[in-house]
């Protein structure tokens, strides 16, 4: 009975200095995910338009300053979206923007009645990146991609005493590489800082395409992102009497989805 006594209060003393080591560390926490994780971000971007453009040749190029109120009273419908995988150090990128603007107006003199513009534009942009660095105080990613454009522009004139009506249409399409680079930089709490840019073109679709984004961001929890920032997009597009030399430009509100 003594000698049972003994070998249990030998046992007790040998396991009192491991159960208390073992409560000493800390979990183990789950190891990260190796797999792609996605985000989807809807946006809209109020864009003014600065420039010059001859879009239905022959017609003489003319001067563009169009403001965002200017475009919304005569927008149709516009859709704009973007979405990017990651995996590791490497994020796919895709945007889409698509918008139809119709001004129109009457014409004097006998001859004709009205004349109305459709102007249909799509912008298709995929790219890839690479992150360079990140730590917790910033990201910078760069890479190339390609943009698409799609311009479809038709002139419509209603008759008047002429009884003759006027229905002209011309519509270019270009692909520009582009080089690219984004950085976000974290402040406190929920919110950030992300700067990014691409410049591309060199004579293989237009002459020169550049954009430019800056937004401020809010992670309002783990899945949803909110953000709100200024836009500018440039291209310079000539081919034969076709020219579009412009600037879009104005403030983007954006939220993003992540999974």
């Amino acid at each position: 009975m003594r000698s049972a006594l003994a070998v249990a209060a030998f046992l007790l003393t040998c396991a009192s200095p491991l159960a208390a080591d073992l409560a000493s560390k800390p979990p183990v926490p789950p190891l990260p995910s190796v797999g792609p994780s996605f985000s989807f971000t809807g946006y809209g971007w109020a864009s003014a338009i600065d420039g010059r453009g001859s879009t239905l040749p022959p017609l003489p190029a003319a001067d563009l300053d169009l403001s965002f109120g200017d475009i919304l009273k005569n927008m149709n419908g516009a859709l704009m979206g973007s979405a990017e995988m990651r995996m590791g150090n490497w994020s796919f990128l895709a945007d889409a923007m698509f918008s139809q603007v119709t001004p129109g107006g009457s014409l004097p003199g006998p001859y004709f009645s009205s004349a109305e513009v459709r102007t249909r534009t799509l912008t298709l942009q995929s790219g890839v990146l690479y992150r360079l660095h990140s730590d917790e105080t910033f990201d910078l990613d760069v890479g190339a991609g390609l943009r698409f454009w799609n311009l479809d522009n038709e002139l419509k004139i209603s008759p008047g005493s002429l009884n003759r009506e006027i229905d002209y249409s011309h519509s270019e399409n270009w692909l520009d590489p582009v080089l690219a680079a984004r950085m976000t930089a974290r402040l406190s709490g929920p919110w950030s800082v992300t700067v990014a840019g691409d410049i591309g073109g060199f004579n293989i679709g237009s002459k020169l395409t550049w954009q430019a984004v800056g937004t401020v961001n809010y992670q309002w929890n783990q899945n949803w992102e909110f953000r709100t920032g200024y836009r500018a997009l440039y291209v310079d597009y000539r081919k034969d009497d076709f020219l579009y030399d412009t600037t879009m430009h104005g403030p983007i509100l954006a939220a993003t989805y992540r999974f």
